[in-house]
């Protein structure tokens, strides 16, 4: 199989020789690489432009401007994809030589088969090991995740996609480009959670396969966007994609429902709520105010009739200790820093 190896750049100039470097020597060698920059503001687009001319790049194109999420990106490197598979391969990460070569194969072993990922190293800026993200899946079946498995992808999404995102990194991922498409691309306004969305989509269309062995190393670093989510979006904005995500995804399983995919749809819809509610509790205890009446509103909604009366006690008893005893307890703290 032919694949499509897409690499979204954006600011980490420090990083990308040594990315593109560990495509580049994969062992296998049926593969074109598409390098895309989104206007980085350090020297990303001069390195990149070193590799334009390389037997193995189809395509390097610098945006003129910047498009706001590494997901249109996604987009638009596989319009450009010849490949039937596709690796996402982020600009600040790095493969192991044999990545390709072990999860290439499983596709022609299993026509069914619409996502492979392996394990991830966990690398800091610096290039050191410092574990592995096993840890993300030690909650939800650590035995599960000890070996390789192949699983139906709507018992795999009922069983892990539907309460977190248990693929961690798109660097470790090849999938098909078809399901892609099928299942209508990435969304670019979930900045943060994009991938999980479309590894949704994507496996709720067949079969998945999970490589136990680390064959792709997961750089974190101030400016990854896990970084970025954590630390330099409010927490409110977070929430808010979380609940984009669920909205989302029920309309996607509601324009499939069939026998099979009914249990996700309700069980989707409770999370929805569920949601819904610690929406209308964090305005309140990060004293959003112009948040918190909507979002009372809505959370009151989600709730039978007889406990509307409980819920809505339980929203003031939290403004109440949020505004007069926690705030100004942490006003105290501040002026003895």
């Amino acid at each position: 199989m032919f694949v499509s190896i897409i690499v979204p750049s954006y600011n980490h100039a420090q990083f990308l020789e040594e990315r593109i470097e560990s495509i580049l020597n994969q062992d296998f060698h049926n593969f074109e690489v598409i390098l895309l920059d989104d206007l980085s503001p350090d020297n990303s687009s001069e390195i990149l432009k070193k590799y334009q001319d390389h037997p193995k790049v189809s395509h390097c194109i610098i945006n003129e401007k910047n498009s706001g999420s590494t997901f249109y990106q996604w987009n638009k490197g596989i319009d450009l994809a010849k490949g039937e598979l596709i690796w996402i391969a982020e600009s600040d990460d790095v493969a192991d030589p044999h990545f390709l070569a072990k999860l290439v194969p499983k596709f022609d072993q299993n026509p069914n088969l619409v996502l492979a990922y392996s394990q991830s190293y966990r690398m800091n800026a610096q290039g050191e090991v410092t574990g592995t993200w096993k840890d993300c899946t030690d909650s939800s079946d650590s035995e599960l995740f000890s070996h390789d498995f192949e699983l139906l992808g709507l018992e795999y999404i009922e069983r892990f996609l539907t309460f977190q995102n248990t693929i961690p990194n798109a660097s470790g991922v090849v999938f098909k480009k078809k399901c892609y498409l099928d299942v209508g691309g990435a969304n670019p306004s979930l900045k943060f959670i994009g991938d999980w969305d479309i590894w949704f989509r994507i496996v709720s269309q067949g079969d998945i396969f999970y490589c136990a062995e680390c064959l792709n190393y997961f750089r974190y670093h101030k400016t990854s966007v896990i970084a970025q989510a954590k630390y330099k979006k409010d927490h409110f904005e977070v929430r808010r994609q979380i609940l984009l995500f669920r909205t989302s995804i029920q309309n996607f399983l509601k324009s499939n429902l069939n026998d099979k995919t009914q249990n996700l749809f309700d069980q989707n819809h409770k999370l929805i709520k569920k949601e819904q509610r610690k929406n209308a509790s964090l305005a309140i205890r990060r004293r959003y105010y112009n948040k918190i009446v909507p979002t009372s509103v809505i959370a009151l909604k989600t709730v039978p009739l007889p406990l509307i009366p409980i819920l809505g006690v339980k929203l003031l008893l939290q403004l109440f200790l949020s505004i007069f005893i926690i705030a100004p307890i942490k006003s105290i703290k501040n002026i003895f820093k």
